[in-house]
């Protein structure tokens, strides 16, 4: 089997050690080609050592870790993030989506990230990678986009085009206006719940997170349901009832 050459950029001597450690002791056929302290050691290293995959820290004092990236036209090796509890940056990584690791860094999160990465094409991990930036761009603008993961690589999706989102086993069914399309994710409809509540979308049933903006009319009663605007009708919990009504006020006439 093929070894996997890993870089780390880390401005945490202790955190490089601890990953250097179960990279080289807890992982197959991976070795730590280099590490980095900062921004410009990290672009030095790469180029150096061409690896395979490299580990990089979303925060490195003065810089942001992905300025590292600004500095390949392609990014021909895959990317693992590693953050703190920073909920921009991890919101941002999510909606990407990337790969990533939470500090502390533990054994099996860091197989599960390799094991993840390892069937990315280098253009996908390329387009995955500008995605990114633009989301960290400016922390004002709130992210207007979501990127799924497609047989073929993956699609950009404007939320404002997503209609509902249903649970599916634990898949998700993302339904769009985009004539009607629907994409399936291997992704539990909780993970689109947590990135997506903030955003106009309301949890209404456990197997339905619909986009208020897409309610075309509701129905009250025993029954209560929501009508969207592609004409599917959405069942409204009865434990979600009270609670989704109050939050409609102020937002429409009800």
């Amino acid at each position: 089997m093929k070894t996997i050459k890993a870089v780390i950029a880390e401005d945490e001597p202790r955190n490089v050690d601890i990953l250097k450690t179960i990279l080289e002791k807890h992982c197959d056929n991976v070795e730590v080609t280099g590490t980095a302290n900062s921004v410009k050691k990290a672009v030095e290293v790469i180029k150096e050592t061409e690896p395979d995959v490299l580990f990089l820290d979303i925060e490195m004092p003065p810089h942001k870790g992905f300025e590292v990236l600004e500095q390949f036209p392609e990014v021909n090796f895959d990317v693992i993030f590693i953050t703190a509890h920073e909920e921009y940056a991890l919101q941002a990584i999510k909606f990407a989506p990337l790969d990533y690791l939470l500090k502390p860094i533990n054994i099996e999160e860091v197989k599960a990230a390799l094991n993840k990465v390892k069937p990315r094409t280098k253009g996908q991990t390329n387009e995955l990678a500008a995605i990114l930036k633009e989301y960290l761009k400016d922390k004002e603008e709130s992210f207007s986009k979501i990127v799924i993961p497609s047989n073929d690589g993956y699609n950009v999706i404007d939320l404002n085009n997503i209609v509902y989102c249903e649970a599916c086993d634990s898949y998700t069914k993302v339904h769009t206006n985009e004539n009607n399309k629907v994409h399936l994710i291997s992704k539990p409809l909780k993970e689109y719940d947590e990135l997506l509540s903030d955003k106009g979308f309301y949890r209404v049933h456990k197997s339905f997170l619909v986009n208020v903006n897409h309610i075309r009319k509701i129905i009250k009663g025993i029954g209560a349901a929501v009508i969207m605007s592609d004409g599917a009708n959405i069942p409204i919990s009865m434990r979600k009832k009270e609670e989704f009504f109050q939050n409609l006020k102020g937002v429409m006439n009800i």
